[in-house]
């Protein structure tokens, strides 16, 4: 068996194979489609098989030699496989149907398994910094999901399904390459924040102003030229940023109607109604 270390990773290898541990036998046997490396820093051993078993966490005391305190994280409803260097979301995390929070960020990921939709419980999905350029319909069946992170991909569009995710609170976007959005963003009658920067998009939908609850609205870096007047009864939205959202950008007279709007960010080319600046004298921050 040798240990291979390449930036503060060491990897187990024998006979080109990759050695895994069977933790009920307590004897080691070959994976053909895995790895097991040991977080030096961390002192944390993580067996992690790509397409199917499980995923333990192993507490490490001495280098490759000595394994003690085992944690086997099937127990908790969280699952972490952030900056795993997977090209895909293992088989078997779709049986772990109890989860609540999943967390694949950082990774290869260039597509979802339409059995996204067997996590019914998930509350949490985080999929920022990967390859991703769609998103699978069947995202419509996590009905309890409250937040969602998508930054950081390559999505050039959204499947109307979106809208079904009734208890959705949270919505990341930024760093994608869409030009629009679905129509179907108004059912979101939950969500609060929307991240929307650094797209390319060149309108919103005029439904967006049904999304009742949004208190938290990122636009900066997009290619608008308007803003949709329906966005006027946004009357919880406090914080609007807009700063870079597109040239000669254009906001509507009825946004004076935003009485909880405590803070816009704009640039020199955003053009406001007058009675931004009064509002500006009471509680609005404007900045640039």
């Amino acid at each position: 068996m040798t240990a291979v270390h390449e930036r503060g990773l060491i990897c187990l290898h024998k006979k080109n194979k990759i050695v895994g541990l069977n933790f009920e036998t307590k004897q080691s046997r070959i994976v053909d489609r895995g790895f097991i490396c040991i977080f030096i820093e961390m002192r944390v051993l993580s067996l992690i098989r790509l397409t199917t078993g499980t995923i333990l966490f192993v507490y490490m005391l001495i280098g490759c030699t000595r394994i003690k305190d085992l944690k086997d994280t099937r127990e908790g409803t969280a699952l972490n496989l952030s900056k795993q260097g997977l090209r895909e979301i293992p088989d078997n995390v779709f049986d772990r149907t109890e989860l609540t929070t999943l967390r694949l960020f950082g990774n290869q990921i260039d597509s979802i398994s339409p059995r996204i939709g067997e996590l019914v419980n998930l509350e949490k999905l985080y999929l920022g910094r990967n390859n991703l350029k769609t998103i699978p319909p069947e995202i419509k069946n996590l009905k309890k999901l409250k937040l969602l992170s998508l930054k950081n991909n390559e999505i050039d569009s959204l499947p109307n399904e979106l809208g079904e995710l009734e208890n959705l609170e949270q919505l990341w976007l930024q760093v994608n390459q869409l030009e629009y959005l679905p129509d179907s963003i108004s059912n979101l009658n939950k969500l609060e924040v929307l991240y929307l920067q650094f797209n390319s998009l060149y309108a919103l939908p005029e439904e967006l102003g049904s999304c009742s609850e949004l208190r938290f609205l990122h636009l900066n870096r997009n290619n608008l030229s308007e803003l949709p007047e329906s966005m006027g009864k946004l009357s919880h939205l406090k914080e609007l940023y807009l700063s870079g959202a597109g040239p000669l950008l254009l906001v509507p007279e009825n946004f004076c109607d935003l009485r909880f709007l405590e803070l816009l960010q704009i640039d020199r080319t955003t053009a406001l109604p007058p009675c931004l600046y009064v509002k500006q004298a009471n509680r609005l921050r404007i900045i640039f």
